[in-house]
């Protein structure tokens, strides 16, 4: 099935049921059906058709839901940004990407209104909401210009619907490349393991321009006629009163969002005997995390593992015996197995490569060949992380072959820390890692080399960092060294900067 199909099948059931809300905005599936054919004439009415890439920069609102399937009704491909990108971070998105159309919420505009002039293939530029300062940009223009009679084009189940960009351990960020297809067979894939049907009412925490919002909320509670929720942004407060108000069934949080929640003095307001999935994946979840739900709910956390190629495809069986630490079982339709590095698979309790095969699967990293076909072997997806599986079939994560720091369960590449870093003028070279912290798991730390004669301060390099890149990928530890600890090969010793890390308390 289409995507966009989704719609046409639930609108005939139940028109005048709540699709989407977020804040005080919201839409029933007749309106989101409006929404989407109307906002798709005009995508095409502005020369955007099949497979042109449609750039999305807003954080949680109705709008969003409807710009994703109004792509996906004339075969565009969605490119959502991370709200918390820089100017150099959104241009290298959308040059990536070849978008030819770029729509911003007014509070983020400001990041991308002038990057049209350094990307030849981005045609348009508009704000989806009222912005007095820039009339000429509002989407209201553009919709009221719409031709008649437009014609929707053919799409095909593999055509592209939405790219996703993911930072590896090496080199630029990858566009996971999701089709019709993939999506459609993940929704499958969910319903079946959680049970979803039309009395699902989901909240989203975190942004739907993530994959774990997208496709692991929004499209399975759409597809099966439920009712999905979000918060503009994620706050402890606002997340408890709509806990509150809609009762939510399903609901997937980071670790650090939901000790946030837990930690709360309003969470002694809440009820939490409506969930009927509590999902918590992106990082390492301690013990004290499920002490303190099980205290406050009764019940024991769902606790999962995915990616942007693969999202929510381990999880604790719903029905099952929960085991603290452990991400759970494949779920529906996934195929897992665990590797050593001849590819041999490993016994229980030891540890290996996690591969995956499933029709979920992302189909290619987008005009990057070379990492397609580096993620795929004999059929398999290399994940590039490490666990084991005990007796009874739980899989446990270990860590992750490649170089990342997950700071409250955001990838974060120390290549392209390090690759700011070393444009400082008083920087002769750094070494990035992730510091062990109790809040989120993970922060960044930088090991600085001084150029000779020179004296950086924490602060200018700080508001130097600031300027390129996301605020969570700044770092918040620094160490100031005459070298760096090398390797047999002349490389910089991450281990030992690791080690190092464990030591320091405070800098």
């Amino acid at each position: 099935m289409l995507l966009y199909e989704i719609l046409d099948n639930i609108v005939e059931k139940t028109p005048d049921k709540t699709a989407v809300i977020c804040g005080k905005e919201s839409c029933t599936y007749m309106q989101l059906h409006e929404k989407m054919n109307l906002w798709a004439e005009t995508l095409l009415s502005l020369g955007i058709g099949r497979g042109d890439r449609v750039a999305l920069f807003m954080k949680n609102r109705v709008e969003l839901v409807e710009l994703y399937f109004a792509c996906f009704r004339i075969g565009a491909v969605a490119v959502p940004l991370n709200t918390r990108y820089r100017t150099p971070e959104a241009i290298y998105a959308v040059e990536q990407s070849s978008s030819k159309i770029l729509i911003a919420s007014s509070e983020l505009y400001s990041v991308v209104q002038d990057i049209h002039a350094s990307i030849p293939s981005l045609k348009h530029i508009f704000i989806i909401d009222e912005d007095p300062k820039h009339p000429s940009r509002a989407w209201s223009k553009a919709v009221k210009d719409v031709r008649d009679n437009i014609a929707f084009p053919h799409v095909d189940i593999s055509d592209p619907a939405i790219i996703i960009y993911t930072s590896g351990s090496t080199g630029p960020p990858k566009g996971a490349v999701h089709t019709h297809y993939s999506l459609y067979n993940h929704i499958l894939n969910k319903t079946k393991s959680l049970e979803i049907d039309q009395d699902e009412i989901s909240l989203a925490g975190t942004q739907i321009s993530h994959i774990a919002g997208f496709a692991g909320l929004m499209l399975p509670t759409l597809a099966n006629g439920g009712t999905f929720v979000m918060v503009t942004e994620f706050n402890p407060a606002d997340y408890i009163q709509c806990l509150m108000q809609y009762k939510p069934t399903d609901l997937v949080l980071l670790p650090t969002e939901l000790l946030e929640v837990l930690e709360h003095p309003n969470v002694k307001e809440a009820d939490f005997s409506h969930i009927s999935n509590m999902m918590i994946a992106g990082d390492k979840v301690s013990h004290y995390i499920y002490e303190l739900f099980r205290k406050h709910a009764g019940f024991d956390l769902m606790e999962g593992c995915g990616m942007t190629e693969c999202e929510g495809y381990c999880v604790q069986p719903k029905h099952e015996k929960k085991k603290p630490g452990s991400i759970g079982k494949p779920i529906s339709g996934i195929q897992m197995r665990l590797v050593d590095a001849n590819f041999n698979d490993v016994p229980d309790g030891q540890t290996g490569e996690i591969l995956l095969k499933a029709k979920s699967l992302i189909s290619e990293y987008w005009k990057n060949p070379e990492e397609t076909r580096k993620a795929f072997t004999d059929g398999w997806f290399r994940t590039g992380d490490v666990a084991y599986r005990d007796k009874d079939g739980y899989y446990f994560f270990v860590s992750r072959i490649k170089e990342i720091i997950i700071r409250g369960g955001s990838n974060i590449t120390p290549g392209e820390v390090e690759d700011v870093l070393n444009d400082h003028p008083k920087v002769e070279l750094c070494g990035v890692v992730g510091f062990p912290d109790e809040h989120y798991g993970n922060i960044v730390g930088a090991f600085i080399v001084p150029k000779k004669g020179t004296s950086p301060s924490i602060e200018e390099l700080t508001a130097f960092v600031s300027k390129n890149l996301a605020q969570y990928k700044v770092p918040e530890k620094w160490i100031f060294v005459k070298s760096l600890p090398e390797n047999a090969v002349g490389k910089i010793d991450r281990r030992r900067l690791h080690e190092i890390s464990k030591q320091v308390v405070s800098i």
